[in-house]
């Protein structure tokens, strides 16, 4: 059986919100908890607050001279890990009603960050917690500790690093930031091999500090917290328009195929009413639960269980926004998100389907000298819209192998010399790549592919694409190519006749090149995705679209193919905030055996259509 897609949220008490330990009350999680089973949920990601669980200080003595470090009220620690044995008997009794409802936990173990506060000890105030030796002295100890003493919980799932901890200080160097996750991971790893480490980490990069392959490289799943409101390039459309709702399924296929390790969607949500309606935030809610589960991440969690509006501590009478986010209310009943995982939790049982992994038609390698998570965002949605599944690649890894490449908006120096080989060598031996130009450099650009440059300068130039099949598509670039096709076909041109789309072989392979950043071009475009710029797409992968055994020619619906020896099903999905008709394509030969879920031939907005093909 494969791993179940784990449905929850984020949990803090009601009644406390981060304070929960220092204010605990049994009743109130015991409750919270049994309305959360009841409505779907299975899987908790919760906090020891670190200031809570070890609240060390420092005891000086003449001249400032350090003498040791007790807990907080001058309290000699009962145990070497300066643990506060009240919060550890708390979070016994937390597991005990965690198994009673039969909830399973992921246990973010430096929580020094929550909610826009940070909550490090006494001791560590000023410190810089990634490198300084005596923060991790102690984050080390409390890791030992913790893990030691609740390792044998069979509620507990895994173990996350800690929550956002690239939110607690800035670290200088790539270095800092590797040394302290293998610090963390080994630690954990040192007193329980047994369960997964998750990174726990947002914002990651593939050349960043925080980084992406880093990350991959030391723990066993990646997350992603793809709230549309604060990642950059997500909210210049509506909650329920296409490029908003394909956010989280890019963002986290992004990290997954970069790092070669499964990506949760750990902290997702709408940020509150004053983002959207709370049936616009259900639609957010339903469609990513399809769209993540067909595409491969291992579940979704969203942000957070209850509302915090009637907390008064910091960080809650601070940040307005943290307030209204939760699936239950005050009066502990479930909104409207929390009815949508409770429907698709019924519907995964009652489907007993064990789903294979989606098919991939491509990999779009991302290159130096771009905005790559931007690039790769726009190329995923109008490859969803197209009818086409993308992986990703840091341009200097090993290329996996595939029929198809997109190297999309290239900029300055694009990769090495080495990883450049690697990438012409695919394209001899049989593959097809997509470029398109921004303002990158390509050696042998001519040999390639099969047009000449003969000027270029830096302006602002816009125009008309005019495809052959007739449609009109306005561009802009930033940096122009005038450019004569040598040994390339002429696919498309401006409304002067000069070359935009050109097609040219390549050893075995193909090269297709588009003389404008298509990608980037769309990152600031309001209602991108109503605009056609997928037909792009459509028409230079078609050979590949020809291929696969069903198609959409709606670009509101999108579908993943799922196959094994046993069985070949179909996920549909409307990205769309409107009912849309599936306008199903079926190649030759193929058919529907069966429909499991939806119709297949209308479907609501932000809903699927799941059938068994022939």
């Amino acid at each position: 059986m494969e791993q179940e897609f784990m449905l929850g949220c984020n949990y803090w008490a009601s009644n406390a919100g981060a304070d929960m330990w220092r204010h605990w009350d049994a009743d109130v999680v015991d409750a919270d908890l049994r309305v959360l089973r009841e409505n779907g949920i299975t899987y908790l990601r919760v906090f020891p607050n670190w200031r809570d669980f070890q609240p060390v200080e420092p005891m000086f003595g003449g001249k400032g001279e350090l003498r040791e470090y007790r807990l907080v009220g001058d309290i000699h620690p009962e145990n070497p890990y300066y643990l506060d044995d009240k919060m550890i008997k708390r979070f016994h009794i937390f597991c005990t009603l965690a198994q009673k409802h039969g909830l399973k936990l992921i246990v973010g173990l430096i929580t020094g960050w929550m909610s826009g506060r940070l909550y490090v000890p006494p001791a560590l105030y000023g410190k810089d917690v990634f490198s300084d030796p005596t923060a991790l002295m102690f984050q080390q100890l409390l890791i030992k500790g913790l893990v030691r003493e609740f390792k044998d919980k069979t509620c507990i799932y895994a173990w996350d690093l800690g929550n956002e901890c690239n939110e607690m200080g800035a670290a200088k160097r790539r270095e800092a930031a590797y040394s302290w996750t293998a610090a963390v991971a080994n630690a954990i790893r040192a007193e329980d091999p047994s369960r997964l480490v998750i990174s726990g980490m947002h914002s990651l990069e593939i050349d960043g500090i925080w980084n992406i392959q880093d990350q991959g490289e030391i723990t066993d799943m990646l997350t992603t917290h793809p709230y549309p409101f604060w990642v950059e390039h997500c909210l210049v459309d509506p909650m329920d328009d296409t490029r908003t709702l394909l956010h989280a399924t890019a963002q986290t296929q992004y990290y997954s195929s970069v790092s070669g390790k499964p990506c949760l969607v750990e902290e997702i949500g709408h940020m509150g009413p004053m983002v959207c309606s709370d049936e616009i935030a259900a639609g957010f809610m339903r469609v990513n639960l399809f769209s993540n589960w067909a595409n491969g991440a291992p579940g979704l969690l969203w942000w957070c269980a209850n509302e915090q509006t009637d907390l008064t501590a910091p960080p809650y009478d601070w940040v307005m926004c943290e307030r209204e986010l939760g699936m239950l209310d005050t009066d502990r009943q479930p909104k409207q998100m929390l009815l949508e995982m409770k429907k698709f939790a019924a519907l995964l049982e009652n489907m007993k389907i064990d789903l294979p992994l989606r098919q991939s038609d491509g990999v779009c390698v991302l290159s130096r000298g771009q905005d790559q998570w931007g690039t790769a965002y726009m190329a995923y949605v109008l490859a969803k819209q197209a009818g086409l599944v993308l992986e990703f690649s840091d341009c200097e890894q090993e290329l996996p192998d595939s029929p198809l490449y997109l190297l999309p908006s290239i900029r300055g120096e694009v990769m090495s010399k080495a990883a450049y080989e690697r990438l012409m060598q695919k394209i001899r031996d049989g593959a097809t790549l997509y470029v398109s130009m921004d303002n990158g450099i390509l050696t042998g650009f001519e040999n390639l592919v099969g047009v000449r440059v003969d000027r270029a300068r830096t302006i602002s130039v816009s125009g008309t694409l005019c495809l052959k099949s007739g449609e009109r598509l306005y561009y802009h670039k930033q940096h122009d190519l005038e450019v004569t096709a040598v040994r390339a076909a002429v696919l498309a041109e401006d409304e002067n006749g000069a070359a935009l789309i050109t097609e040219a072989a390549y050893g075995k392979g193909r090269v297709l090149f588009v003389n404008f950043p298509l990608e980037s071009m769309l990152l600031k475009d309001e209602h991108m995705a109503q605009k056609g710029y997928q037909i792009v797409y459509r028409q230079l992968f078609k050979g590949v679209l020809q291929e696969k055994p069903v198609i959409s020619e709606n670009p509101m619906v999108s579908i993943t193919l799922h196959q094994d020896e046993n069985a070949c099903y179909g996920v549909a999905i409307n990205y769309s905030g409107q009912p849309q008709k599936t306008e199903l394509h079926l190649k030759e030969g193929a058919g529907i055996k069966q429909v499991l879920y939806g119709d297949k031939e209308v479907i609501p907005p932000c809903d699927a259509a799941i059938f068994q093909l022939r």
